[in-house]
Formats: structure tokens, sequence, C-alpha cells
């Protein structure tokens, strides 16, 4: 049976990602990242800030609440799990995956820096959350939920193999949400094998 942490260490998961110098790499969120990830936010918030509440005050944030920012999701509680994606240096991406409707669900989210649109990072993005989510953890089923109006969100589900599940209403808290919500699911493949939520021991995704 293969140790999933290995399919991470393939050699093509190495090659430079198409028109840059560098592979797309993935990591947990971790103290050392908070200078890249400022300039990441700071550099998107425009973009941001109208899907994302937090995002409308990012560019004015001093150092402490950046510094708290990071540490909110660095310490957050496991499954939840938060994670940078990088192009060399810089940040290209954030990926989360948080607990959702029951304890056999999780959902995800994510976001792409500004400049690194259109360039297949979102889905890439989606399809390591996806890894994490059924072969690490064993959730049953994922979603991906966002906002009517929130134009790039909305064309990644059906890319990624999500199905429609549901719509929903939700406090609006960015300035261009409508407050009108889809929900999209997807099912743990079958076959797997187990991941740490359904028994498998936690050395089989953290050995060197």
């Amino acid at each position: 049976m293969e140790n999933p942490n290995d399919r991470f260490r393939r050699p093509e998961a190495f090659q430079n990602y198409p028109g840059y110098e560098h592979p797309l790499a993935v990591s947990p969120i971790r103290p050392k990242h908070k200078p890249a990830l400022v300039k990441a936010i700071w550099k998107s918030h425009q973009q941001l800030r109208g899907y994302v509440g937090w995002a409308r005050y990012a560019r004015s944030w001093d150092v402490k609440t950046i510094s708290k920012f990071a540490d909110d999701h660095i310490h957050d509680q496991l499954p939840n799990q938060h994670f940078l994606f990088f192009i060399g240096a810089e940040v290209v991406g954030m990926g989360s995956i948080v607990t959702a409707y029951t304890p056999s669900d999780c959902q995800i989210a994510l976001w792409v820096t500004s400049g690194y649109q259109r360039k297949g990072i979102g889905k890439r993005i989606v399809d390591t959350l996806k890894q994490f989510a059924f072969e690490v953890w064993g959730f049953e089923r994922l979603y991906y939920e966002h906002d009517a109006y929130n134009q790039q969100s909305k064309q990644l589900p059906q890319k990624c193999g999500f199905r429609y599940s549901h719509s929903f209403n939700q406090k609006i808290d960015a300035e261009a949400e409508s407050g009108f919500w889809f929900s999209w699911v997807m099912n743990r493949p079958t076959g797997l094998p187990d991941g740490i939520l359904q028994g498998r021991p936690i050395e089989d995704f953290t050995k060197p």
C-alpha cells in the first residue's frame, strides 16, 4: 500500500509549473511564512475584499494584526488545516480544509494571489486539498461553497468534479456578496485506503 506522503515526493511533483522556473509547492502555514503571506494579502486585497470579509481591512493591518491572522491559522484545531502554495518564494495562493455539516464532512476554501489567476493554480489547489481531505483524513464528503456573484469561484467546482448540492442564504460579510450561496459536493472515491479519521496511524502520513 502506498504511503500517501510519497505521492507528494514523486519526481513529477517537482517539475516547474508551466510558465515559471519553479514548481508549485505546498506547505502548511508556518511562522516563517508570515512575510510572504503579508505580501500576497496586500497584493490581493482589492480582489479579495469583494468576497472575503477580512480582506476589506487587510491593506491597513499593522504587524501585530497580520501576525495574529497567521497565528490563528497556524494554531487552528485539527482537522482544520491551512496551506500556502508557492512558486519559488512567492505565495501564489492559500487553501483551507475546515469542518462542515457532520463529522464525516469537510469544506475547502481558497484564494489565488492577484496576478496568478487563470493559470490553473486554483484547480491545482483544489486537487491538492481533495487529496488531503480524502486520502489523509478520510472524510466521506467534501464541500465547496461560494457566493452567487463570485464569478471566479463559481467556475471551479464543476471543473474539479463537484456536483451541485444545494443553495442557502448567508449573512453578507463582504462588499460584493449577494448573500445567496451555492454548495457543491463530492463523495470520497471508493477503494481508497483508510485515512486518519478511519483509524489509520498518523505515522503513515508524517514519516520522512
